[in-house]
């Protein structure tokens, strides 16, 4: 069975597909199948379980971070995955991303430690972090959720 990404509700609400955070590596490869890459948790660093684009980080065997980087104009993701509502991706820019979250009543901020003069870094009130390219036109070049 196919899983479903929302594109416009993981800006909005941070949920990615049936994800609540917390899930185990065998969770993780039930619902999507095995991982092109799988790096165990190591003294300092955690343990990451890739599918091309989507990138789950675990600590103590469960979910605290998914990431989805989208550097190309289609993403890369299993076909066990759906992912509906995605624009084309030079749209997907600081403004279109502020208008999705003003017409849902969510705030974000920038994370003026983590900008710099090649990216802005943003946080929306429900934990989805943002990351824009600014040599790239502005255009946004990860996905963040945090389940801490």
């Amino acid at each position: 069975m196919k899983m479903t990404i929302d594109f416009l509700e993981l800006i909005t609400t941070g949920v990615v597909g049936n994800f609540q955070g917390g899930e185990s590596k065998e969770e993780v490869v039930n619902r999507i199948g095995e991982p092109e890459v799988y790096t165990p948790e190591r003294k300092s660093y955690p343990t990451y379980i890739i599918y091309g684009d989507l990138e789950f980080r675990l600590r103590k065997n469960r979910v605290e971070t998914i990431i989805i980087t989208l550097n190309d104009e289609t993403l890369n993701i299993p076909s066990s995955i759906k992912m509906r509502n995605f624009p084309e991706r030079n749209l997907i820019k600081v403004d279109f991303i502020k208008g999705l979250l003003t017409e849902n009543d969510v705030s974000w901020e920038q994370d003026s430690i983590m900008s710099d003069q090649f990216q802005e870094n943003y946080i929306s009130e429900k934990g989805v972090h943002f990351v824009f390219d600014l040599e790239e036109s502005g255009v946004l070049t990860k996905i963040g959720i945090n389940y801490k």
